[in-house]
């Protein structure tokens, strides 16, 4: 029998100028060529988006430069300064980056996630839990129909079911201040409700809610020994705290790029690079339902208790 899916709701209660904690050591690579899953499926807002909406007319808002000016090349689609938190978790069960952005995709790709070579990224910024959240973005519906259209047409060896159940899908929404407390509510019924399937009717699922308000927190109460200098002020926008004005758009200046790893917030509502690979190490060896819960991301994802000691470094690698 298949084991059953990796559900990861990584549903964010704030991140609006509060930030992360950090933690030490690394999940060791699996079996299937040093990943611990065989894709990765990722939905929800800004904070995993790694281009959807560049494929979106307006109003759906862009991470136009200065946004994504740390990676090589043209801007990414991603809303900080360089891998955000779809890649980093990504990278930490052993794939280079996030999949590509489902809109994206080519013929050829399309064929591969058929064949169930790859995974895919289905997340719009600006999204959220609710159809009415967000103008001209890819609702949470939208993204959840995209993935059952593909899911319906897999062919895959050994089986449909085993490559699923061998997955991780990641889920981030409710990330902006006017969220939060519907977050907050949100979350509560989805404990519950997972933890009674589990126990009932789904006794095979696997998953773990990241407690990101807490690391956020966590980070800035200890930013100096995370290795954060400035934790009030992001890096890119203007007006008070640079948090008046989105980042990329007229009138704003970003920091110098020098000390962009010095900042936990890039905008008003997005972390920097520095501050989501720091995060990153929380959700997978954070003790407690502090930092996720019933398991935390590493133990989820290697079936084992991968739970040492968290502690705040400078450097989270």
């Amino acid at each position: 029998m298949a084991r059953s899916i990796a559900l990861v709701c990584f549903l964010v209660v704030g991140l609006c100028l509060v930030g992360a904690v950090c933690a030490s050591t690394v999940v060791a690579g699996g079996k299937n060529g040093g990943r611990l899953v065989n894709a990765v499926y990722v939905f929800g807002d800004s904070l995993v988006d790694v281009g959807n909406n560049d494929y979106l007319p307006a109003p759906a808002p862009r991470a136009n430069r200065p946004y994504g000016m740390d990676l090589p090349g043209k801007p990414t689609g991603r809303f900080t300064n360089g891998y955000n938190l779809a890649d980093v978790i990504s990278q930490r069960v052993g794939f280079e980056m996030s999949p590509k952005p489902y809109l994206s995709m080519l013929p050829h790709d399309k064929i591969l996630l058929g064949l169930c070579k790859i995974g895919a990224n289905y997340a719009s910024g600006g999204s959220g839990i609710l159809d009415t959240t967000g103008k001209g973005t890819l609702t949470m519906r939208t993204q959840v129909e995209y993935f059952k259209k593909a899911a319906d047409n897999m062919i895959c060896y050994p089986s449909k079911e085993e490559h699923l159940a061998r997955s991780l899908f990641l889920l981030s929404g409710g990330g902006n201040e006017q969220a939060n407390s519907l977050a907050q509510a949100f979350n509560g019924l989805l404990r519950a409700k997972l933890a009674e399937a589990s126990a009932t009717t789904m006794k095979e699922l696997k998953y773990s809610i990241a407690a990101n308000y807490n690391i956020l927190n966590d980070m800035m109460d200890n930013s100096l020994v995370a290795g954060l200098r400035q934790v009030k002020t992001a890096c890119c926008g203007s007006g008070k705290l640079n948090a008046e004005v989105m980042c990329s758009h007229r009138g704003t200046t970003a920091c110098p790029a020098a000390e962009h790893d010095d900042y936990m917030f890039w905008d008003m509502l997005h972390p920097t690079h520095a501050t989501i690979q720091r995060g990153v190490v929380a959700l997978f060896y954070g003790n407690g339902p502090k930092y996720g819960e019933p398991v935390n991301f590493g133990t989820l994802v290697t079936g084992q208790n991968v739970s040492p000691a968290i502690k705040m470094v400078v450097d989270s690698q």
